[in-house]
């Protein structure tokens, strides 16, 4: 087995343990589509090292999942950049993955003649790259993405042309093993790459808890972080722009260090990320108030504690997945 097979098998698995991580944080959806597509693009680099080594004879069932799993990848690529609270047309999403397993069981059942497989193989190849650029155009056009992520775009183009410089060599006749590990290594070193870069804390954090060596234990920190929350909630401290941990740990009687070490080792934020969090479900809430439809969003931003209208629309995007604008859109359209 070559260096390559085994930095491309390491490269792999290390995405399987990552993806579980992220698949765990239920959370998150936004975490648990990105652990959908990492586990994806996992199972794809398993699938080739395969193809590459004839290791092993696949059970039928096995080699459908590593086929599949490039297809499913636009999809929950698209659901990480965009994900929202509604996710009511999840199942549209799906009719690729499973159209493409329709084909993929008649054409393994059915004998099929050469000719056959030589006209259907070209439109499946040419069917898998549309849908990734249909996938990313979607977003570029709806700009539903959140901006600090998009960086995130890299290894999706990557493997878009990847994948087409494959079928390319395949179908110029200048393909070689060698040009295959080239183009795979450059996706694979990018999607880790990048989701390191875009999640480290999350990681840092799934290894090595903060504060694990802290007097705080799991029950006084949990009853901490209730009354730190029944507290905001009651009270709507969050909503001053100029609230911060200082005051908030003289009002809880709390020394503040001791906030932010339950706040991050029992709820797995920071305080102003608690804040802020606080602050949005308060927008949402007047958005969607009747009485509220004559305000302009800058407006319900202020009220709800939000220093100005960047900070709003950022941390609202970031959190709901839309924008103020489109989420009180959206509501009008449901409610009428």
């Amino acid at each position: 087995m070559s260096w390559e097979i085994i930095l491309f098998l390491a490269a792999a698995i290390n995405g399987i343990i990552i993806s579980i991580l992220f698949l765990l944080d239920r959370r998150n959806l936004r975490k648990v589509f990105l652990g959908i597509y990492l586990l994806c693009f996992s199972i794809t680099i398993l699938y080739y090292v395969n193809y590459w080594t004839q290791a092993f004879q696949l059970h039928p069932l096995l080699l459908w999942i590593g086929i599949v799993s490039s297809w499913l990848m636009p999809f929950s690529f698209y659901y990480y950049m965009k994900v929202d609270e509604q996710l009511d047309r999840l199942w549209l999403h799906l009719i690729a993955p499973v159209a493409f397993t329709i084909y993929w069981a008649i054409s393994n059942s059915i004998p099929l003649s050469n000719e056959l497989r030589q006209v259907a193989r070209p439109i499946v190849i040419n069917l898998q790259l549309v849908l990734f650029v249909v996938y990313g155009l979607a977003l570029l056009r709806s700009k539903a993405y959140i901006k600090e992520n998009a960086i995130f775009y890299l290894p999706y183009v990557s493997f878009i042309l990847g994948l087409s410089a494959y079928h390319l060599s395949v179908a110029l006749g200048f393909y070689t093993l060698r040009l295959d590990y080239i183009i795979c290594s450059g996706f694979v070193i990018l999607t880790y790459g990048i989701t390191y870069l875009s999640e480290f804390s999350f990681l840092k954090d799934k290894v090595k808890p903060k504060y694990s060596s802290s007097s705080l234990t799991k029950e006084d920190g949990d009853y901490l972080v209730q009354k730190i929350n029944a507290v905001l909630e009651q009270n709507k401290y969050y909503q001053d722009p100029d609230f911060n941990l200082s005051s908030f740990a003289e009002k809880l009687g709390v020394p503040k260090y001791r906030i932010s070490q339950a706040l991050n080792a029992f709820s797995e934020k920071s305080f102003s990320e608690l804040i802020n969090e606080f602050r949005v479900e308060d927008a949402k809430a007047r958005l969607q108030q009747a009485s509220s439809s004559h305000l302009k969003l800058e407006a319900i931003g202020e009220e709800v504690g939000f220093r100005n209208k960047v900070s709003f629309y950022k941390n609202f995007k970031k959190l709901v997945g839309s924008s103020p604008g489109e989420f009180r859109e959206g509501h009008i359209h449901k409610s009428s």
